[in-house]
């Protein structure tokens, strides 16, 4: 068995029942900071504004770790969209994205949005999060270690790949760094219409579009 995380925010670990005398899964939502450090499942039909409103029920402990942003985007992504502006994409995604620094190589993880009919990662740095609040949210645990401009793969060079487990941690790190990455909600719409939309460059992911 293992942690998972179900629709309205609602997490689930496996612990030891005494009367029952086996392991069985039990709500651990109110104990959510001990368990950051554990690596957890997604339910298909987990979306964005559920995990949104699951980091703000527990804002104390997770605002010194993540940001002072949180209450502005909760706030942001339980208001009613217009149809026409809903983000047309299927679905968003947590994936590794790896980097090098000299001779060391890292991961971290980052959120993109996606289509089922197509392999292009789009970014989702722009979108308000109430016109992409309904889409689910899927792990991508498998990645290959990328270097340089160009994106080349280094590791492993047979076309397979690595695969890691997503912590909870993880998962709000991905979410949060990405919506907050040009500030508030205002700093993003204003940094959006400034720059209207924009063509890839050399510092863009490779496979990575502005949406």
């Amino acid at each position: 068995m293992e942690m998972i995380l179900l629709p309205g925010g609602v997490l689930r670990a496996p612990a030891w029942d005494p009367t029952l005398r086996e392991t069985s899964m039990r709500n651990v939502t109110e104990d959510l900071p001990f368990y950051l450090r554990t690596a957890v499942r997604l339910h298909d039909r987990v979306t964005l504004k559920d995990l949104l409103l699951l980091a703000e029920g527990h804002r104390e402990f997770l605002l010194p770790l993540f940001t002072d942003l949180l209450d502005e985007f909760v706030d942001e992504v339980q208001q009613p969209a217009e149809p026409d502006e809903l983000c047309e994409l299927d679905y968003l995604e947590i994936c590794w994205e790896s980097y090098s620094e000299g001779r060391r190589f890292d991961l971290q993880p980052i959120l993109v949005g996606r289509n089922h009919d197509d392999e292009q990662m789009y970014s989702v740095e722009a979108v308000p999060t109430n016109a992409m609040g309904h889409l689910p949210v899927l792990l991508r645990t498998d990645f290959q270690l990328r270097l340089g401009k160009n994106g080349d793969v280094v590791f492993p060079t047979d076309g397979s790949v690595l695969k890691r487990d997503f912590l909870l941690y993880d998962v709000f790190d991905a979410v949060l760094a990405e919506i907050t990455f040009h500030g508030d909600p205002t700093e993003r719409d204003r940094w959006w219409r400034e720059i209207g939309s924009r063509e890839l460059d050399a510092t863009d992911p490779p496979g990575e579009e502005s949406f």
